[in-house]
């Protein structure tokens, strides 16, 4: 597994290969893995990188408490046979400063609501990074975790708005035993926590069970209800949503909809989202 910390030397090594990318900001875990595998497992010349990007984080708390780890990270690659990590610095990312306007993009309406509301600037640092990553490493296919799902739509948006024409790939969602999807947030928490975490699984399951059953009005509320009866959460939103317009589909029963929520518990936010329709 070949290590480099620079665009010029990735690039040399990368001539004439079709070349699979997986960004990441390290903290790695089995989901991550299942990326990495799922770019192997088509043949692909797999490249992973490893940046705690700064423009994606409107709390600044939140970014100098981001999990490092690179060793543990780097052993984790080399166990499914990643050939390649980009581990590169803030100045070599973004040598013409981090507010550089070419790569300032406006995702509309697809970034506006939930994470985009919840976290100003977000999916604009998202889209800056991942733009520049794509332009480092040149791929023919990129994989993204369906755990950040609007992401993931923030990132084929770009792909389109740019003409990439790169494939993005949207692998599943790795869940521990207990449901919880696994983030690199997981932990921050305590055994305690882990334990009541489970309630953000456990509420999707109940709303893709109701989902013919109940008005979508009694799901969003029944939903609301779990987390007001511990004080430790604190809901930020549940919604059903269209999944390609990340519109609300109000009182309507499409045949496509995920579920998607957010919520603290203690000083931890999790997210997760699932299809129910």
């Amino acid at each position: 597994m070949k290590i480099t910390n620079t665009r010029n030397e990735l690039q040399d090594l990368l001539l004439e290969k079709r070349v699979g990318f997986v960004p990441t900001m390290g903290a790695l875990h089995d989901g991550h893995l299942d990326l990495v595998r799922a770019s192997k497992s088509r043949g692909l010349f797999t490249v992973v990188s490893i940046f705690v990007n700064p423009t994606q984080f409107n709390d600044p708390i939140d970014f100098e408490k981001y999990p490092v780890n690179r060793e543990r990270d780097l052993a984790m690659l080399e166990s499914v046979n990643c050939d390649m990590v980009l581990i590169p610095s803030v100045t070599e990312v973004y040598a013409e400063g981090l507010n550089e306007d070419r790569f300032k993009h406006d995702f509309g309406f697809i970034a506006l609501d939930y994470e985009g509301a919840h976290r100003p600037g977000h999916f604009e640092g998202v889209g800056r990074i991942v733009n520049i990553l794509f332009e480092f490493v040149k791929p023919q296919v990129a994989f993204f975790g369906e755990k950040d799902f609007q992401q993931l739509a923030v990132v084929r948006k770009m792909n389109d708005m740019l003409a990439l024409n790169i494939e993005i790939v949207g692998v599943p969602t790795r869940r521990e035993q207990s449901g919880l999807a696994m983030s690199s947030r997981n932990e921050w928490l305590s055994q305690k926590q882990l334990k009541k975490a489970t309630k953000i699984y456990e509420s999707l399951v109940w709303a893709k069970e109701n989902f013919r059953e109940k008005s979508n009005a009694e799901i969003l509320a029944s939903i609301k209800a779990r987390f007001v009866e511990d004080e430790e959460w604190s809901l930020e939103y549940f919604d059903l949503i269209n999944p390609l317009s990340f519109q609300s589909v109000g009182l309507e029963k499409p045949t496509d909809v995920r579920a998607v929520i957010a919520a603290k518990l203690g000083e931890v936010r999790l997210l997760d989202n699932l299809k129910i329709a």
